[in-house]
């Protein structure tokens, strides 16, 4: 019995030290995966503009925001509407859908954007992009306004800057930009940046939206303008 376990232990001791070597990393120090989701998307309007949100701060019905069950406060996250794959930023800021089978409930904003709100639901994946602070996940990403699904001819481009800078918008013919049938404003390196320009063309530009592209991805239209 004694030679046994001469000859068994330094066995069992080196395959159990192996396996300690080679075993996965705890949960918690390994890298997290973004936060995925996929279900129905509702909406809420003008019934509560002006009332109170899970943050502490008054719903705006023209603002890019959305409620969640769960997702931290200020998170960043991207919906994205399944039969059309138009894609938009959203920032929570308060809780709910309540209702069976419902992940995510958008402003008025948002869903008109997504042109959802006859229907008033659409089936949406849903993708954490940005942190409880409004940082983006990924430094390889920016915020552009979204302004319309097409691409112009140079004139007009030149109408739409005009029509910008009228706004206010005296930087116009630089923040934008054409690219692969998308007019958009940009780039934007916070969200409350594109946030706040989004309002400024909202009364002219309904269903624009604040969305996400990869850096250097989105050309200059002063360019083609520059070339007609």
């Amino acid at each position: 019995m004694i030679l046994f376990f001469r000859r068994v232990f330094p066995a069992f001791i080196g395959a159990l030290l192996l396996a300690l070597c080679f075993s996965p990393a705890p949960a918690e120090a390994r890298a997290e995966k973004p936060f995925r989701q996929s279900g129905i998307a509702s909406w809420y309007g003008s019934w509560h503009h002006g009332k109170v949100t899970a943050n502490g701060e008054a719903y705006d019905m023209f603002a890019m925001t959305a409620a969640h069950k769960t997702i931290p406060l200020g998170t960043l996250v991207k919906v994205t509407r399944k039969d059309i794959g138009k894609s938009l930023v959203v920032r929570i800021n308060d809780r709910g859908p309540y209702k069976r089978r419902r992940i995510i409930d958008l402003s008025y904003a948002a869903a008109d954007s997504l042109g959802m709100k006859r229907k008033g639901v659409t089936r949406v994946a849903i993708e954490v992009v940005g942190d409880k602070t409004g940082r983006l996940l990924s430094d390889k990403h920016e915020f552009f306004v979204r302004l319309k699904d097409e691409e112009p001819s140079g004139k007009a481009i030149q109408r739409q800057i005009a029509r910008l800078t009228r706004l206010g918008m005296s930087d116009a013919a630089s923040l934008l930009h054409v690219r692969k049938g998308v007019m958009a404003l940009g780039p934007f390196r916070t969200f409350d940046a594109a946030q706040s320009a989004l309002i400024r063309v909202a009364t002219t530009h309904p269903g624009a939206n604040i969305m996400l592209a990869e850096k250097g991805s989105m050309k200059p239209a002063v360019n083609a303008v520059a070339s007609k």
